[in-house]
């Protein structure tokens, strides 16, 4: 069972969701409205900022910067501010995918870290992660069991090689996979960074019933490895920054958009039923 409390939970995932929607919340205004302490609300804005939800600032906290700051600082921390907004867009779009019950294969990357939190209410949730933080945060958050795919680990990930996943997939079947990819690549193929996870990578896409692919806003271009057909995957969830490079090419392998917002784009195959 979850060890974190419940309606602390709950209540940081609404402050988050709020100043999302709202751009811009002070203490006080979460104060009266969530009936707690300023002093608490403070609490709940360190935590969130730490994770990387939000940005604080005097009185409160924010997701976007003023649209007249034309200074280099302040554009950067802007781009910052609408990555994350981006990010959290992802992650609600993520859960409507996941189910009670699901044996959920959650691989390494910044957003689906922010989305372990957002599963505490998934009842008899199997979590299978490739990345011992993912394994520590989702301690306090799943109700269910965490499985920790074997491998050799370092500061950025546990490698893990087919004979990890072979083990894994003798004893899990898997409902959902969900991972980040850098690109796709002029082959219509998906494509990450670290070439030594393909393999791994490539075997848990053909055993999940589900595969969701999230493209969030890149800061950096970095060199990329296509690792799978994009016609493989069932679901890629894109943010409206990337959107404009691949809509024509993802279009063209048979997808179809099912919902759109002005954050992000959910796009399924309609070759896969």
């Amino acid at each position: 069972m979850a060890k974190g409390n419940t309606s602390l939970l709950k209540r940081r995932l609404d402050i988050a969701e709020i100043v999302r929607k709202q751009g811009e919340v002070k203490v006080d205004e979460l104060s009266e409205l969530l009936n707690v302490s300023g002093v608490t609300i403070r609490q709940d804005l360190n935590y969130l900022e730490q994770q990387g939800y939000l940005k604080r600032s005097f009185g409160g906290a924010i997701y976007l910067q003023p649209k007249d700051s034309f200074d280099k600082s302040h554009q950067e921390s802007n781009n910052e501010a609408k990555n994350a907004y981006s990010d959290i867009s992802l992650i609600m779009r993520c859960l409507s995918f996941i189910n009670d019950g699901d044996t959920l294969c959650l691989l390494n990357g910044k957003i689906t870290r922010k989305l372990i939190p957002y599963l505490y209410n998934k009842k008899n949730l199997t979590l299978i992660v490739n990345d011992l933080s993912f394994a520590m945060l989702a301690k306090d958050y799943i109700q269910g069991e965490i499985v920790l795919i074997g491998g050799v680990f370092n500061q950025k990930y546990t490698n893990f090689d087919k004979n990890d996943v072979q083990t894994l997939l003798a004893k899990y079947e898997l409902s959902t996979v969900i991972f980040e990819i850098e690109a796709i690549n002029t082959d219509d193929e998906i494509a990450i960074s670290n070439s030594q996870l393909m393999e791994g990578y490539q075997l848990l896409l053909n055993n999940a019933n589900c595969r969701i692919a999230l493209l969030p806003s890149r800061i950096e271009e970095n060199d990329t490895f296509g690792f799978a057909s994009l016609q493989q995957i069932d679901v890629i969830i894109l943010s409206n920054s990337t959107m404009a490079e691949y809509h024509q090419q993802i279009t063209n392998c048979s997808f179809k958009q099912s919902s759109v917002n002005k954050d992000s784009v959910i796009y399924q195959n309609s070759m896969k039923k």
